[in-house]
C-alpha cells in the first residue's frame, strides 16, 4: 500500500522526489511504531488510537508542534488515498486534529526608521533611481501589496484628485489617497520613464523596459 501511495504521489501528483522522500520516511517511522508499540505490520488495520498515541510518542520525543503536524498531513493524504482507492473502509485520521502553533508574530519597521531611510538615502536623479524611490514611496506611503505594485498602471493614476486605483485580490477594486510629494514622483518618474522611450501603460518597469518581478522588487526594498 505504501509503495502505491509513493507511486501515486510521483506520477500522478508530480511531487519532487524530496517531498516523497519525505512521505516515505514519515510512514517508515509510523510503521516501525506499529510494529514496536502494537505488533502491527498491516497499516490498512490502524485505528485512530493508534495514531493518538504516535503523535503523543512524537511530542515526548522532543518535536515541535509544527513537526508533529507535518507527520500527522501524511497520515491523512495516505489514508485518503486509502479509502479513495477502497483499500479500507473507514479513515482513522477523522478524529485526528492538529496541534496548536504558536503563530509568528510580523516583524514591524518603526515609523521613524522608514522616515530616516527615505530622508536619508540619495536615490540616482536618473531613471533607475526616480523609479526605486518610488517603488519604496509606494509601498511605504501606500501599504498596497507587492503584486499590486507590480500590476500598477499610468491609467491608476489620477493626479487631479490626488488617488491611486488598485486591483487587489479577487479583482477587488480599492482607492487610495496619495499626496503631493508622491504625485510630484510619479510625475517626474514618469518624464524620466519617457525620455527613455519606455511605452505602455505599466508604471513601473526594470531598467531593460520589462514589467517588474518579485524578486526585482525585493533586491531594491
Amino acid at each position: 500500500m505504501v509503495e502505491t501511495f509513493l507511486k501515486y504521489l510521483s506520477f500522478e501528483k508530480r511531487y519532487s522526489k524530496h517531498t516523497v522522500a519525505a512521505y516515505q520516511k514519515d510512514l517508515q517511522q509510523f510503521s516501525e511504531f506499529l510494529a514496536s508499540d502494537f505488533e502491527i505490520v498491516n497499516l490498512g488495520e490502524v485505528l485512530h488510537s493508534y495514531i493518538r498515541s504516535w503523535v503523543v510518542h512524537l511530542m515526548d520525543q522532543g518535536l515541535s508542534p509544527k513537526s508533529v503536524n507535518r507527520k500527522i498531513a501524511t497520515l491523512k493524504s495516505f489514508y485518503k488515498f486509502l479509502l479513495a482507492r477502497e483499500y479500507i473502509s473507514v479513515n482513522p485520521t477523522t478524529q485526528i486534529k492538529p496541534l496548536k502553533t504558536e503563530k509568528d508574530l510580523p516583524a514591524f519597521i518603526k515609523e521613524e526608521e522608514i522616515t530616516n531611510l527615505l530622508d536619508r538615502v540619495e536615490f540616482a536623479n536618473d531613471f533607475a533611481g526616480k523609479r526605486d524611490h518610488l517603488i519604496l514611496e509606494l509601498l511605504y506611503g501606500t501599504g498596497i501589496r507587492l503584486a499590486e505594485l507590480q500590476g500598477l498602471k499610468e491609467s491608476d493614476i489620477n493626479s487631479y484628485e490626488k488617488t491611486i486605483r488598485v486591483l487587489g485580490k479577487r479583482s477587488k477594486e480599492r482607492i487610495i489617497p496619495i499626496g503631493n510629494s508622491l504625485i510630484h514622483l510619479i510625475t517626474d518618474y514618469k518624464k524620466s520613464k519617457s525620455e527613455m522611450g519606455m511605452m505602455g501603460d505599466r508604471l513601473l518597469l526594470t531598467d531593460k523596459g520589462d514589467f517588474l518581478y518579485p524578486m526585482f522588487i525585493y533586491r531594491k526594498v
